[in-house]
């Protein structure tokens, strides 16, 4: 039962909180993890974001919406399957995995050495965010 609520609308939180979070239990979500969120998040983003945030969870894990909400808001929690691009040990292993992707880099003799740091840091760290080996794309 979502509620078409601009984020800049006003209402009575508590009682349509309330109301909402009646609905939802009558759809099967847990009562506790609601009452978490909206202790964390507030009324207003409970009714506006919740089943956003849920569905996430449900199709990634906590963990990885935990890191991107660490970066992003919570308004923009729907952005997360378009940001989401993977787990690495590191910046530079992001680097090299993503150029490997994207241009078919070649087998290299094992004494050339490309510094994958400088092109995270270089080139795209402006466009992607690092969360604890979380990384996501800031563009979406």
């Amino acid at each position: 039962m979502p509620y078409e609520i601009a984020p800049t609308t006003s209402f009575p939180t508590e009682a349509h909180a309330q109301e909402h979070l009646e609905g939802l239990i009558e759809d099967g979500h847990d009562e506790d993890e609601m009452k978490e969120f909206i202790e964390t998040h507030g009324n207003k983003d409970f009714v506006c974001y919740y089943e956003d945030y849920a569905r996430m969870i449900d199709q990634y894990d906590q963990e990885t919406v935990d890191a991107f909400l660490e970066e992003f808001d919570i308004m923009d929690v729907e952005h997360l399957e378009e940001a989401y691009h993977g787990q690495y040990s590191s910046e530079a292993e992001f680097a090299e995995n993503f150029l490997n992707d994207c241009y078919g880099m070649p087998d290299m003799p094992y004494w050339v050495a490309i510094d994958w740091e400088k092109t995270w840091d270089d080139g795209l760290s402006w466009d992607y965010t690092f969360n604890n080996g979380y990384v996501f794309c800031n563009n979406w």
